[in-house]
């Protein structure tokens, strides 16, 4: 910059000096000035949303014109009692995803086509505790809290699921403030299941363990169809 600024300089003297001497018609250019852009590039596209995945935060970036990268976080805990084959778990939902994705803008405007990767701890963990009134049904027989102290589960979910969706914003090459959407699905494959069980009558323990492992596969049996985890997610987010 300081070279163009020298240079313009020395050409402004000049022109002067041979005006004064009546020349000035006779003056060709000596250089081209370059047209500078004064516009900032836009490098980073930020937003908040919220959804199936939780509350998430996105930072996304172009690698190419119509292709963007974006990186997101998203998590939320809250208590949930869920009734599975039977059985009243209160448990705790804990969602907790890490995304690295890609953006396609296969029109030119805000809607994307997005494809990439999520690291997956989501996980439910549940207690089923008999009482007096209410005993527990398992394997289809029936123990009071006199033969079980509670019934512990916990659902999981592969480490790495894939992902593909539409979607519309995030878009790096808008300035300001925008509205985001994401419509996709999450191939968490089949959960896995631990279930354990406190035994509190020994003389019906083996019994006990063994209409809690048939129980457990029941479990897995009734949620081996639910290998897609439905994603929608929606917020702001500011481009600058």
């Amino acid at each position: 910059m300081k070279q163009i600024i020298l240079i313009n300089a020395l050409a402004f003297i000049l022109s002067s000096s041979l005006y004064a001497k009546g020349n000035f018609q006779d003056i060709e250019p000596i250089i081209d000035i370059p047209v500078v852009d004064l516009q900032e590039k836009r490098d980073y596209n930020m937003a908040v949303k919220f959804g199936t995945l939780g509350i998430g935060f996105d930072v996304s970036t172009t690698i190419l014109e119509n292709l963007a990268v974006r990186f997101n976080v998203n998590g939320l805990q809250y208590n949930h009692t869920e009734e599975i084959d039977d059985i009243s778990y209160a448990g705790t939902l804990n969602l907790l995803t890490a995304g690295a994705l890609v953006d396609y803008f296969p029109l030119g405007s805000a809607f994307r086509v997005t494809g990439g990767a999520y690291y997956n701890g989501n996980k439910f963990t549940g207690i089923a505790v008999p009482t007096a009134t209410i005993p527990l049904e398992i394997n289809g027989i029936t123990y009071g809290m006199n033969d079980i102290g509670q019934l512990d589960t916990e659902i999981t979910f592969t480490n790495i699921a894939p992902y593909v969706g539409l979607g519309w914003g995030n878009d790096v090459r808008t300035e300001g403030w925008g509205f985001s959407l994401d419509v996709g699905a999450m191939y968490h494959d089949s959960a896995q299941v631990d279930l354990d069980v406190t035994v509190n009558n020994a003389i019906l323990e083996s019994q006990i363990r063994n209409d809690v492992a048939h129980e457990k596969q029941k479990l897995l049996n009734e949620i081996e169809k639910y290998k897609i985890y439905p994603v929608i997610m929606m917020g702001v987010n500011y481009t600058f």
